[in-house]
């Protein structure tokens, strides 16, 4: 009977774990970790997931810790007001700073938190500010929250963002504000080990880096620290004791010189480093001596975001302008979109300098990377040394990207990242990079600004292509204009991601899908004028598609395939007399004969005009009664639209 009881109480034990197990992944999925920085659709989130704690009291005792595990608090900036009589909350007619009466608005779980005596489950701070909420009136906040009414033992993660937006008056906020706010926080929060500090403005409102002293007191402690600000942080402090595994400084540099301690080097895992030059990048770190470079002996993974040049070294002679719809899609849809606000694509045509790589570039021979560089540059001696990483990313280097690529043994890094490089993409050698598992290549617009360039971007791709690697991710992005094609032979054929966007021929994805055996997700941009039946002459017939229930398929990995094609409803969808068109294009149906041949697919994605003519073929290959049965799986793809 004992082992028995033991038995039940293990798999009570079991289910608990799993239904744990199954409740925070809702909860991952729901609410994203960083929301807390979208004013109020935090609490909106978890009022929508509140039902679950009703259900019974397992599910109650599953869910409270992933409701309480985060504290926010929201603070926004109201309209000003004026003391004078008949005032209106009209910015624009407030100038006088003598008249403002501070008022704020507020939203929060604190209240409910330690109304319900949940603060041991709190593991994370969030506090977002919106507007001009001086230190002072977070602090009053909170304590009117009650937030400092018992210390937070439980809470490890503090994170803080302020926009603070269009502010008429130009205030600066004191050094006593700034140091009230840090001793609150000190007070309340005892065992921080990790901060997060985001704000692109606080340069003109704040005399000093607003964390410093909470900085300085919890460094002993801190494993991670990530600063976005236009100030910039003291970390020299001497009471560091070697715990920091994760740094991300987006932070000015200063001119005279380093400020950050080497000891850092011996314990990160991780550093971002951004807004930083070219030629002084490594100088945050005090100099190494000349017998001994600097050496980051546990550092993974490593990013380095350059600041554009004040003089830049390429100009257009015309404004730049988008040469297509997907041009608009890919910038909104990056992962990193905040880099590329505002950016647009050049026309193939722009004039821009040449530079005649035959004349200017060698091979090093000495090289492990076998890159191509440029000989007027000369090899920094203040690199220091990675021996253990694995993922590089660098963005918006100015100069010959392999100058870059030659201070890092390529063949031990899995992943590598290069974004917004317009020089020198053309001289890394492709048999350089076939060790990696994953390699993000996207050329600025100022990368391909001929046809000449266009050329030599398919020369690179066809090589890229065609060497053996077991390299499982790819993602290839620049601005071309005539249709990219990819070669017969594919060497890669180790690919679970691909994605493209420059704009390529349909009639290459038949035979890439073909020998793409583990393929699963694939995104390309679709040249609109391309076709693969131009290559695959009679196989189909106008209104005859008899052929697709005798043909093979194409693959049977593939799951999910986002094409966009690129056509405005008022050049494609739309005839010339503003009638909706009858017929799909030639695009679009040859789009839903390759949904055809890949049975395994389950999710598609395109526009809205191009998903009603995808549909549209669908249901006319379904009324074949020869086809229909040979093509069960068009049906249950899900069509999805993207909006922007």
């Amino acid at each position: 009977m004992g082992s028995s009881k033991k038995k039940l109480l293990k798999k009570a034990r079991h289910e608990r774990r799993q239904l744990e197990c199954v409740f925070k992944l809702i909860f991952d999925y729901v609410i994203h970790a960083d929301l807390a920085n979208t004013h109020g659709l935090f609490a909106d989130r978890l009022r929508e997931l509140q039902p679950l704690t009703a259900v019974c009291h397992t599910w109650r005792q599953a869910t409270l810790p992933l409701f309480y595990q985060s504290a926010v608090c929201s603070i926004k900036e109201l309209p000003w007001m004026d003391n004078k009589p008949g005032s209106t909350p009209h910015k624009e007619l407030i100038r006088d700073a003598k008249h403002r009466v501070p008022s704020y608005t507020q939203r929060s779980n604190i209240g409910l938190i330690i109304g319900g005596n949940n603060e041991h489950y709190v593991r994370k701070l969030s506090i977002e500010l919106r507007g001009d909420v001086t230190p002072d009136a977070s602090v009053s906040v909170l304590s009117e929250l009650g937030f400092d009414s018992t210390k937070w033992q439980g809470i490890e993660k503090l994170r803080i963002s302020h926009s603070h937006g269009s502010i008429l008056r130009n205030p600066t906020y004191s050094s006593e504000s700034i140091s009230r706010l840090n001793l609150f926080l000190l007070h309340a929060l005892p065992n921080l080990t990790s901060v997060k500090y985001s704000s692109a403005d606080d340069r003109r409102y704040y005399s000093e880096f607003p964390l410093d002293g909470l900085l300085a007191s919890t460094l002993s402690r801190l494993k991670e620290v990530k600063l976005v600000s236009g100030l910039i942080p003291d970390m020299g402090s001497s009471a560091f004791l070697p715990g920091l595994v994760a740094l991300t400084l987006r932070c000015p540099i200063l001119s005279d010189g380093a400020h950050l301690p080497m000891v850092f080097a011996e314990t990160l895992e991780s550093l971002h480093m951004g807004f930083s030059a070219a030629d002084t990048i490594w100088s945050r770190f005090y100099k190494p001596s000349k017998k001994r470079k600097l050496t980051f002996k546990r550092l993974k993974t490593l990013v380095l975001e350059y600041m554009e040049p004040a003089d830049a070294k390429l100009k257009t002679s015309s404004e730049p302008k988008p040469i297509s719809l997907y041009d608009d899609c890919y910038y909104a849809s990056s992962e990193s979109s905040s880099m590329y606000s505002g950016t647009t694509l050049i026309h193939a045509d722009s004039e821009l300098p040449m530079f005649d790589d035959d004349e200017e570039t060698l091979l090093d021979p000495d090289s492990p990377t076998r890159l191509m560089f440029y000989k007027q540059q000369e090899i920094s001696r203040d690199w220091p040394m990675f021996p253990k990483l694995k993922k590089l990313s660098v963005s918006k280097y100015p100069d010959a990207i392999a100058q870059i690529l030659q201070h890092f043994t390529v063949e031990r890094i899995s992943h590598i990242s290069i974004r917004d490089v317009s020089r020198g993409w053309y001289n890394v050698n492709a048999t350089s990079v076939v060790g990696l598992s994953s390699l993000h290549m996207h050329i600025s617009p100022h990368g391909i600004g001929s046809k000449r360039d266009e050329y030599r971007y398919q020369a690179w791709i066809n090589r890229l292509f065609s060497v053996t690697s077991d390299m499982t991710s790819l993602q290839l992005n620049a601005p071309t204009s005539i249709p990219i094609s990819l070669p017969d032979v594919i060497g890669l054929t180790r690919l679970t991601l691909l994605s493209f966007s420059f704009r390529i021929d349909l009639g290459t994805i038949p035979n890439l899908l073909s020998r793409l055996p583990f393929l699963q997700q694939l995104a390309i941009h679709v040249h609109p004028w391309s076709s693969w039946s131009n290559r695959s002459y009679g196989l189909f017939e106008h209104g005859d598609y008899e052929m697709l229930a005798h043909i093979p398929a194409l693959s049977r990995s593939l799951q999910s395939l986002i094409a966009y094609v690129g056509l405005e409803p008022s050049a494609s969808y739309e005839q010339s007399d503003g009638e909706s068109r009858d017929e799909p294009m030639v695009v679009e149906r040859e789009l839903s004969w390759l949904l055809a041949r890949v049975p395994s697919l389950k999710l598609f994605k395109t526009e809205e005009w191009t998903s009603h003519a995808i549909r549209e073929c669908i249901d006319d290959l379904m009324s074949y009664e020869s086809i229909a049965p040979h093509v069960k799986h068009l049906p249950g793809i899900e069509i999805s639209v993207w909006k922007y």
